[in-house]
């Protein structure tokens, strides 16, 4: 029976903060012993892990050795421990384990974040997944326990893809903002500089809150916008919601603003009009995560027969 990945990382992260005990790190060691280890440790994504990530998979041990050898090793004393085979080393590790997740009632949260252009996928605990934007954050437990499951979207975009369960599944922001759901797929968009929130359904329904007062109740299609001191509800093609997953976004009919908030997602530029008339421009093209900015930019001004000028420190583009 393998172990949980968040798991596993929990136990490294541990042995990387110099908290891991003997008996974690004994556990450690005999999970990799076990048959189930070597296929397990190759599908598991070591990418937030910056010590740990991109180690190849090589057999158990040299692959455990390779991990430790990256983080620094907390002095203890030698554990004498013995290299088990099938069910009975299978059975051990499950219930040392148990026997940890009982010790641990608050699961460590761990964090989750984007660069410039860069888009992110994580497996939640309880099979839900999340896929995070570009220029984005996200706070979650290592394993949900009690009546709900929680995270904390703080900064920047995310589509949930939460698997239906008794236990509510609940986004919050840093302003306060809950998103509230069963079983659905939804984006929610949070900008703290802007001081906006943003919560667009794809399936399923949705309830958004603010200091247990609802703002808004979602359906398929349903959007809302929320600036702290008004709502606006809108309604799209829920096919369209959350198409950013896929490293493309369309841009149809959009504003300059729409379109210089992409580029700042994208690149962390900021495109400024030079005059009105370009704050007036609409767009109509597709934008390919990790295509390079200039050339981008070119096409961008060539839609509406204008020009970029580039500031010389390259943080900003001016369209005229």
């Amino acid at each position: 029976m393998p172990v949980s990945p968040e798991l596993l990382k929990q136990l490294l992260r541990k042995q990387k903060d110099n908290t891991i005990t003997d008996r974690e790190m004994a556990l450690l060691r005999l999970y990799l012993s076990t048959p189930e280890a070597e296929d397990q440790l190759a599908s598991i994504d070591f990418s937030d892990m910056p010590d740990a990530a991109g180690e190849p998979a090589t057999s158990q041990e040299i692959r455990f050795q390779q991990i430790m050898q990256k983080i620094p090793r907390k002095p203890v004393r030698k554990v004498l421990w013995y290299r088990l085979a099938g069910v009975a080393a299978v059975a051990l590790v499950m219930t040392g384990i148990g026997m940890l997740l009982q010790e641990d009632k608050d699961p460590p949260m761990l964090t989750l974040q984007t660069s410039n252009g860069e888009l992110k996928e994580v497996i939640l605990p309880d099979s839900s997944r999340i896929f995070l934007n570009a220029r984005s954050a996200i706070r979650y437990p290592a394993s949900f326990s009690g009546k709900t499951r929680t995270v904390q979207l703080l900064q920047g975009q995310a589509y949930f893809d939460v698997t239906k369960q008794e236990a509510p599944f609940i986004v919050e922001s840093r302003e306060g903002m809950q998103t509230i759901v069963l079983g659905t797929t939804f984006t929610v968009m949070t900008d703290s500089i802007a001081n906006h929130f943003q919560v667009a359904v794809k399936t399923g329904k949705v309830r958004v809150e603010r200091q247990q007062n609802t703002i808004a109740t979602l359906l398929p299609g349903d959007g809302v916008f929320y600036d702290f001191t008004k709502s606006k509800t809108t309604h799209t093609d829920p096919g369209g919601i959350g198409e950013w997953t896929s490293g493309e976004v369309r841009l149809s009919e959009a504003s300059f603003a729409e379109m210089a908030n992409l580029v700042k997602q994208l690149y962390g530029i900021t495109v400024i009009a030079g005059d009105a008339a370009v704050q007036h421009n609409q767009y109509n093209l597709p934008v390919k995560y990790g295509t390079d900015l200039r050339p981008l930019m070119e096409v961008i001004c060539m839609v509406n027969g204008n020009r970029a000028e580039w500031r010389k420190d390259s943080t900003a583009v001016i369209i005229r």
